[in-house]
């Protein structure tokens, strides 16, 4: 597949190496920044926003999908969920201390990449932060699902995106790191399962490309005590208005 010539700036050569989860990645973060109402753009169903209630933080889940949406609220009935998007967000601007995209800024349309950013910008205060944490396109995990879906060029454009805003001086870039997520799975077909509830539409993928998939699972998983692990590398930019 063909893939765009990265921007001749590239933030991802300033990540630092941490050893860490993501969800202590954001809270500490959050933290940091001494952020308590905090936005999650493209919640999905609403695990990262549900933990992050659990320790005291106030959060808005933002999605377009309301199956999504209603598989969130059962999770934390008492959270804030609204159906929108990034780039139009339904909530007043600069209202917010913080807000944060975890593995979805590649999911928004590419030529709507930037206007999400920036929308997200918009709707923090002006100390506020806005975390952006998007998958690299390497690591086990990446390869075992390439069958089912190739993102290496949508992932590259998302990191050309804030790049593009970092050389440019729209956005000032304060932090950058990078770790890896270990997911454990109990078989190919627990494996299977995780990426269908990410995307239904891969569904078709998944079918026609079964014995592709079976092999790129068997190449890429590390057993340990009777499970299965796939590593996916993580970046997190942590950015702030000019």
């Amino acid at each position: 597949m063909h893939q765009e010539r990265p921007h001749k700036y590239s933030s991802l050569s300033r990540a630092r190496a941490v050893k860490a989860d993501t969800f202590n990645i954001i809270s500490n973060a959050l933290h940091k920044a001494g952020a308590h109402n905090i936005i999650d753009f493209g919640c999905g169903h609403g695990e990262m926003a549900a933990k992050l209630a659990a320790s005291g933080f106030q959060v808005t889940g933002i999605d377009p999908s309301e199956e999504a949406l209603d598989k969130a609220r059962q999770i934390n009935p008492q959270a804030h969920y609204l159906t929108g998007t990034a780039e139009a967000p339904p909530v007043p601007l600069a209202s917010f201390d913080a807000a944060y995209f975890l593995n979805s800024l590649h999911h928004v349309p590419p030529a709507l990449m930037q206007k999400a950013v920036l929308s997200a910008i918009d709707t923090v205060h002006e100390n506020g932060i806005v975390l952006v944490i998007e998958p690299m396109a390497a690591g086990s995990f990446f390869r075992a699902m390439r069958p089912v879906e190739d993102e290496s060029e949508i992932r590259g454009l998302a990191v050309q995106v804030i790049d593009k805003l970092i050389a440019g001086g729209i956005v000032q870039l304060t932090d950058l790191q990078r770790w890896d997520r270990e997911n454990s799975f109990s078989s190919l077909e627990d494996f299977t399962s995780y990426l269908l509830r990410v995307d239904p539409l891969r569904a078709d993928a998944v079918t026609q490309n079964s014995i592709q998939l079976a092999k790129a699972w068997r190449d890429n998983v590390t057993i340990r005590e009777g499970r299965a692990y796939l590593a996916q590398p993580l970046v997190c930019w942590t950015l702030t208005r000019r």
